[in-house]
């Protein structure tokens, strides 16, 4: 294996990995935690985003000095279903994100400007103008999501499509469509449809990711090493790290056919968002859900 082939990032909603060329349908993945994506938040005065630069951690709530942090817990807000859908949401929260980050410069450079002068006031014209556009934004993120960028947030996959990424020769390789459009790019190897199969790929994923991380730190101090018995010795740290990156990957080959020395595309079906929100919230949510309910059970059918 080439330690230094593999490619992991996000491209419009899709998560980049990537297998031989084999399928799998995983519904009855290992239990794991549920949580997978962080959907970004604010911890300043200047709204935030997620996916890409998530401001708190990704995951499950993390530790903090603040106890309502420590006790925060996940509120359902939202369900996201059709791959159209997912993908919308992604771009607009990298949008939204995109927007703040570049309201945050603006800010820095209108307080740099010297007071009064022309170029501040273009900038804080700029600036407002950037400001009033999110607000904007995130209003109708807010109808249409019940998401908000001063908040913390978790999208969970619940079924999602694995996708590798095809080459030249295999692109040049299939069958030409008949309605006349261009070869397909990339070739489904994998479904992953419940929310722990998703979270138990993703897991699988990363730990490959820090196996790999640890076999390119290992081989460059192997490098770096002159003396003829520490060379030995970081030359057997090495093989050894080199001998599990590759017993793991196979077995997730196995498991999901997934190879690192592919790249794929992780295509989102159907997700739910959670808010992280303090006990206070969740009571409040959980006594307005019953409500609806009982309201609903009341309506005549």
């Amino acid at each position: 294996m080439n330690i230094n082939t593999i490619v992991f990032t996000y491209a419009s909603g899709a998560l980049i990995f990537c297998t031989m060329l084999t399928s799998c349908n995983q519904s009855d993945a290992p239990a794991a935690k549920t949580s997978t994506e962080s959907v970004g938040a604010s911890t300043s005065s200047a709204p935030e985003k997620p996916a890409q630069q998530p401001a708190a951690s990704a995951q499950q709530p993390a530790a903090a000095s603040n106890p309502s942090q420590q006790q925060s817990v996940l509120v359902k807000v939202a369900s996201i279903d059709g791959m159209a859908a997912n993908e919308e949401f992604t771009r607009n929260v990298q949008v939204i994100q995109s927007q703040r980050q570049e309201i945050v410069k603006l800010n820095a450079s209108t307080n740099e400007a010297p007071a009064g002068s022309d170029a501040r006031k273009a900038l804080q014209s700029q600036l407002d103008a950037a400001v009033k556009k999110l607000e904007a934004d995130n209003e109708t993120m807010s109808k249409s999501y019940g998401y908000s960028i001063m908040r913390n947030y978790v999208r969970v996959p619940e079924n999602s499509q694995i996708f590798v990424v095809l080459t030249e020769e295999e692109i040049a390789k299939q069958p030409a469509p008949t309605d006349g459009s261009a070869p397909s790019k990339t070739l489904k190897v994998c479904s992953l449809n419940d929310a722990q199969a998703n979270q138990s790929f993703q897991d699988t994923v990363q730990k490959l990711q820090q196996m790999r991380q640890l076999a390119i730190t290992a081989k460059d101090a192997l490098d770096k090493a002159i003396d003829a018995s520490d060379k030995a010795y970081k030359q057997g740290q090495f093989d050894q790290l080199m001998k599990q990156l590759n017993e793991a990957n196979t077995a997730a080959t196995k498991a999901y056919a997934f190879n690192l020395n592919r790249q794929y595309v992780m295509s989102i079906e159907k997700s739910t968002l959670y808010v992280q929100a303090s006990p206070e919230e969740a009571a409040a949510a959980e006594k307005a859900n019953a409500g609806a309910d009982a309201k609903k059970s009341d309506t005549p059918k």
